[in-house]
């Protein structure tokens, strides 16, 4: 298949890439499109029971954010 192996090392390039940010920008923004695309791919991620339940809440109200951390561990 053409183009299978180089799809392979674009995928083994971003898992060579993560990593764990400590903080951000917060005048950077990602495009709408990007972020559901995140979205998406973090819902199709599996799970060690196989279910992919996953359901996740975006809030962008800054304020209701800061609210929200002392519960939600930072």
């Amino acid at each position: 298949m053409i183009g299978t192996e180089s799809k392979k090392q674009e995928i083994l390039k971003a898992y060579q890439f993560r990593r764990a940010c400590k903080a951000f920008d917060t005048n950077k923004k990602i495009t709408d499109e990007d972020f559901h695309f995140i979205l998406e791919t973090g819902r199709l991620s599996p799970s060690s029971f196989g279910f992919e339940p996953w359901k996740f809440v975006v809030i962008q109200n800054a304020a209701l954010r800061e609210k929200l951390k002392p519960v939600s561990g930072g």
